[in-house]
């Protein structure tokens, strides 16, 4: 490989462009890393239409490459885990840089870094120009990639590789889920999903509220496994709040959920979570990543009914490895994952882009199978 294709991102214009670049032998303690699959999030999603950053520069988007191990420059020998790592290997780029001196770094609580950096926020002239994931190539440091155990199917691994661990952290500091407890899933978009297939494999009785405005979506949800499925497009506030009390009485779990999580990213689903809740039930909130408006909250609602809000916008790579745990240890799951990806070519960033923004595709991949 002597040059692969990039789709660069202009700020300053909102445009993608194709370009091509030479490809390198990875410096010391990098890794040079060729595409299977690469997801569009929605965090680049927001980014591309304005609505975080701002980056100053033209530069290569996307968190989520999975790639094959071409090259690897000096003293790259193993993963971020300290697993061996050889040419040939499969990897996930993780793109997370805490700065490992701050208070909570130094806590051990890397995903609140107070300096958070991410490795693709570079120039794309900047060589070797392949720092972000819409690439047919990336090189990264050693320090940024976790090697996908064998008998795990990559494609599976890119349903989800930020969603997932996102997700995974939102539970852990929510205490978890634990078998039998009444989980609300608000969204059925990615994040939606993996809480979803999440749960269901914790034993937990689980409710979605999502759209079924798209057949292959609905499709998907049900694949995932939700207990109960609740179109909020068909249903109001009263009678989704309705059907959680209904299904709280009939598990005996009182007068709600116990855990709501919040994956729509839509303001107004924060107090309709709230309201579904049992007394001292947890809101996991890892949804709201973009500034997209102010909702009302009565105070009091929280106070006398003891509620707790957990947020969640990072994940470390330890949530990374149980993902990968996750999916190793549910292998049914494995075809499931893989069905709702999308595929384009990296030359099609135009078509992919559209599609991931307006909930055409599950989840938009850029793809070399």
């Amino acid at each position: 490989m002597n040059t692969a294709q990039a789709a660069v991102f202009t700020p300053a214009t909102r445009a993608f462009d194709v370009r091509e670049y030479p490809v390198a032998q990875p410096g010391p303690g990098h890794v040079g890393l060729s595409l299977r699959y690469s997801g569009i999030c929605g965090t680049d999603v927001h980014i591309a239409e304005g609505k975080l950053g701002p980056m100053p520069f033209p530069l290569i988007l996307g968190h989520e490459f999975i790639g094959r191990i071409e090259a690897l420059g000096a003293d790259a020998v193993t993963d971020a885990l300290g697993r061996p790592v050889v040419v040939g290997d499969l990897a996930l780029a993780c793109v997370a840089v805490p700065c490992g001196k701050c208070f909570n770094c130094l806590r051990g609580e890397t995903a609140s870094c107070l300096a958070f950096g991410v490795t693709y926020a570079k120039p794309v002239e900047e060589a070797p120009h392949f720092h972000g994931g819409f690439a047919g190539y990336q090189e990264i440091q050693w320090r940024n990639i976790v090697r996908i155990p064998d008998g795990l199917d990559p494609k599976a691994v890119a349903a989800f590789p930020c969603g997932g661990p996102t997700i995974l952290r939102a539970c852990a500091y929510g205490g978890g889920l634990e078998k039998d407890e009444l989980v609300v899933v608000q969204g059925n978009g990615s994040l939606g999903l993996f809480a979803t297939a999440y749960a269901k494999a914790k034993g937990c009785r689980t409710v979605c509220i999502g759209s079924s405005a798209n057949a292959r979506r609905l499709e998907a949800t049900r694949a995932f496994g939700p207990d109960v499925f609740i179109d909020f497009r068909s249903t109001d506030a009263d009678g989704v709040r309705k059907r959680v009390r209904e299904e709280a009485e009939a598990a005996g779990r009182g007068d709600g959920a116990d855990v709501c999580i919040e994956t729509s990213g839509d303001p107004a689903a924060f107090p309709l979570g709230l309201s579904l809740l049992r007394t001292r039930g947890r809101y996991f909130v890892p949804g709201q990543y973009s500034d997209r408006g102010e909702i009302a909250i009565p105070p009091h609602t929280i106070t006398f009914r003891a509620l707790q809000i957990i947020g969640s916008g990072q994940y470390t790579l330890d949530d990374i490895r149980a993902y990968l745990d996750f999916l190793a240890e549910h292998p049914a799951l494995q075809p499931r994952f893989a069905s709702v990806l999308s595929c384009y070519a990296v030359a099609d960033v135009q078509t992919a882009m559209a599609d991931a923004a307006a909930g055409r595709a599950i989840k938009a991949v850029f793809a070399r199978e």
